[in-house]
């Protein structure tokens, strides 16, 4: 994504974006009165002021921050770029406050977006601050120059650590994420994960898309606990999952919904892609049980499963269809897989 880290900052960003604006609009307003400020042209302030108030108003109350391309914000961003450097000119130039206001502009840029955008703000506003030597004469003996030398570093030093220290907040961000998603013992997604991508997937369906959801459980998992403890169960979990892993297509979704419960979303499947897919699990499940080699139990799995739009009609009634159609495995001796019918409505729970 261009223009900010994440997505859900977007609304963040406009806002704050918007709350410079109104601030800067408001100092422009207030510079003239300011004592020690050297105003040049108060209507060029007054102009500005009020095309930064009513930019700051819009986005703040009618912008659609969350629909908004990024590059809305970028523009926003560099147009106060030639508006500092304009309140400066017109307010003293190298002794113009405005000109601190180049350390808000930093700091906004440097922590909404990417790094290299990011440093395309810090040189600029390097730029910007350094203008009055354009303009006013005698500045290059003064003591502007040393100023310069304290603060360019100054923002380049402020500029890189906001943008590391964004980075690394975003880094861990998206490893909290990976981690709230993922089952710790198995690897593969966990129940959260599944119910949002499957949601997700069902909702924005084309009208003739498939969606497949195979239901799977352990038959006589306790027996793996009963006679080797919960370090042989994990073993038993691991090797399931990475049965339902070989199973799949690169492109399906397999997940431990809890216990000894797994599941496997196949997009884009029909009713025949779906035997052929349990069909795989099955074969899967007995290699690796060949491979646990647990003397006196067996691995084995009864398995369920439903088609997104030809046996269920919403994500919902797809997991009571698969759910409806393992029961029945279950009941007719384990070891073996159902489908749910198509016509046949689903049982009440219970």
């Amino acid at each position: 994504m261009r223009g900010l880290y994440i997505a859900e900052e977007r609304v963040t960003a406009g806002r704050f974006a918007a709350a410079l604006y109104l601030i800067g609009a408001a100092t422009a307003l207030l510079l003239p009165v300011m004592p020690g400020v050297d105003v040049d042209d108060t209507a060029v302030l007054v102009a500005v002021a009020l095309a930064g108030g009513v930019w700051g108003i819009l986005a703040l109350t009618v912008v659609p921050w969350e629909r908004t391309p990024p590059i809305v914000s970028l523009m926003s961003s560099f147009a106060g770029l030639p508006i500092t450097a304009i309140v400066m000119a017109e307010t003293g130039g190298a002794t113009s406050p405005a000109r601190f206001y180049l350390f808000f502009l930093i700091f906004f840029c440097c922590y909404f977006y990417v790094p290299r955008e990011a440093a395309f703000f810090v040189v600029a506003s390097m730029v910007v601050y350094s203008l009055p030597l354009l303009y006013e004469n005698g500045l290059a003996d003064s003591g502007f120059v040393s100023e310069l030398l304290v603060i360019l570093p100054t923002f380049a030093v402020l500029g890189g650590l906001i943008a590391v220290s964004k980075q690394l907040n975003v880094r861990l961000r998206e490893e909290s994420l990976v981690m709230a998603m993922t089952d710790e013992l198995t690897g593969i997604s966990n129940r959260r994960a599944f119910e949002a991508a499957i949601d997700a997937i069902v909702g924005g369906q084309r009208a003739g898309d498939g969606t497949g959801l195979l239901l799977v459980d352990l038959d006589d998992f306790k027996d793996a606990n009963t006679l080797f403890g919960h370090t042989g169960g994990d073993r038993v979990l691991v090797a399931a999952a990475n049965a339902l892993r070989d199973a799949a297509r690169g492109n399906d979704m397999v997940a431990r919904l809890g216990g000894d419960e797994f599941a496997i979303m196949a997009n884009g499947v029909t009713e025949s892609g779906m035997r052929r897919l349990a069909d795989r699990l099955f074969e899967c499940m007995r290699r690796a049980d060949e491979g646990l080699s647990l003397d006196g139990f067996k691995l084995s799995a009864s398995a369920g499963w439903a088609v997104f739009p030809t046996q269920a009609a919403n994500s919902t009634e797809l997991f009571e269809r698969a759910d409806h159609a393992l029961a029945q495995a279950k009941h007719g001796g384990k070891d073996t897989w159902k489908s749910a019918p198509t016509a046949d409505p689903v049982p009440p729970a219970g």
